[in-house]
């Protein structure tokens, strides 16, 4: 988020501008409970919107607030979106290419960052780092990350670039180079500016890439809390992320806010199926975590698992490299569930394997096959010999009910 939202940290001592804010949002809550309580009430009680009504007649996604919103497998596969290329503000959702991109330099986590302190306004989430404050890049990464802080941002990307407009000159290549044709930044963290946007889709994209590729983000992301220093005291400081403690399977990743909406770029998986989720321009707090729950619900519901393979099962057998009198077991290496789309038909599959008079040792890489469901990749099962030779026969898997193609 971009903008200031509310979150707790501990050991933190209040600076001037933190108690203005909080007395600010003090009044705001005061305000909503005495003229607010209606409308809420009016608005939440009132019938389903012609466009919900239509999404719950043909079965789809039904969003109490988004305004745009994208839902992707771990392929990249884009199994629903809404309003998907609308241009909308990713607000703090900017952070993860931020992290992509001082990631990609391959500076060291450990590298010590002299803090200066920018002028980003007084409506915008900060560390309250002090100039001159000493933090190790890996830590920055953590607390832009997790409490979203915009001064962390900044400092991220003027230590890896020199300055921030060049480190944004680097953020906008990487956009090109993931094939993002409806974004583009301004600036590291997310604040509001001029010529700096996305669209659900690729704002999808960008979290499935993230995740997919930066063990350090899909960790970072996991993160409830993050430790560092500020004015020399420790301090602990909370996740934005409300979904971390309520959703199965989640996996992070990134809040956005900006005066006038909310903004999610969410990741969860269970069992073999990933999902990405990315919902823009929702009108509250909760609201943006309540429609990419809903949006996640409804992908786990649509998009089943089928097994197509068990770790194990012998594919082949070929004879062993050291003993002409033995043979050796080819085996499934893991279980291959892939994600079945409806009204798409059978599954078809290729497989690429050693030739079955191929002389084998042990423990050595034999092939894969590769499952599809009309154009869609669905999933590979890899193959390796046995670790102890033995005398074998062959067993013509290909011809177990599994492997069906239609």
């Amino acid at each position: 988020m971009a903008m200031f939202e509310q979150v707790n940290a501990s050991g933190a001592r209040p600076t001037l501008r933190t108690r203005v804010v909080a007395c600010f949002v003090a009044v705001l809550a005061s305000a909503s409970l005495i003229f607010g309580t209606a409308v809420a009430e009016e608005t939440n009680a009132g019938a389903p919107t012609q466009q919900q009504q239509q999404a719950q007649a043909q079965g789809d996604p039904v969003f109490a607030e988004a305004d745009a919103a994208a839902l992707l497998d771990k392929a990249g596969n884009v199994l629903y979106e809404f309003n998907g290329m609308k241009q909308e503000h990713p607000a703090s959702t900017t952070k993860v290419m931020t992290a992509m991109v001082a990631l990609d330099s391959k500076r060291d986590l450990s590298e010590i960052v002299e803090i200066k302190v920018p002028d980003l306004g007084d409506n915008s989430q900060m560390g309250d780092y002090a100039n001159g404050d000493r933090v190790p890049l890996g830590e920055l990464l953590r607390v832009m990350l997790v409490y979203s802080a915009n001064d962390a941002a900044w400092n991220v990307a003027t230590h890896v670039a020199g300055s921030e407009a060049a480190f944004v000159d680097l953020m906008n290549k990487k956009a090109a180079q993931l094939g993002l044709k409806h974004t583009h930044f301004t600036n590291s963290h997310g604040l509001e500016e001029d010529n700096h946007y996305t669209c659900a889709l690729d704002l999808a994209e960008i979290g499935r890439y993230a995740l997919e590729n930066y063990p350090f983000i899909g960790q970072t992301a996991l993160l409830h809390t993050v430790d560092t220093t500020v004015h020399g005291d420790a301090i602990t400081l909370n996740s934005t992320d409300r979904l971390l403690d309520t959703y199965d399977g989640i996996r992070g990743l990134k809040t956005g806010a900006i005066v006038a909406n909310y903004t999610f770029l969410g990741a969860s998986g269970r069992g073999e199926v990933q999902l990405y989720t990315s919902v823009l321009g929702c009108a509250t707090f909760m609201g943006r975590f309540d429609d990419a729950a809903m949006l996640m619900d409804w992908g786990y519901a649509k998009y089943g698992q089928r097994p197509l393979t068990r770790g194990g099962w012998i594919v082949a057998t070929n004879p062993y490299a050291y003993n002409p009198g033995m043979k050796t077991y080819v085996r499934s290496k893991a279980d291959c569930d892939v994600q079945e789309w409806p009204g798409l038909g059978g599954f078809s599959y290729s497989t690429t394997q050693s030739k079955p008079h191929r002389l084998l040792d042990t423990q050595t890489e034999c092939g894969w096959t590769t499952w599809s469901q009309s154009n869609a990749n669905a999933g590979t099962a890899h193959y390796a010999s046995d670790q102890t030779p033995r005398i074998a026969s062959s067993w013509p898997v290909f011809s177990a009910p599994l492997f069906e193609t239609s």
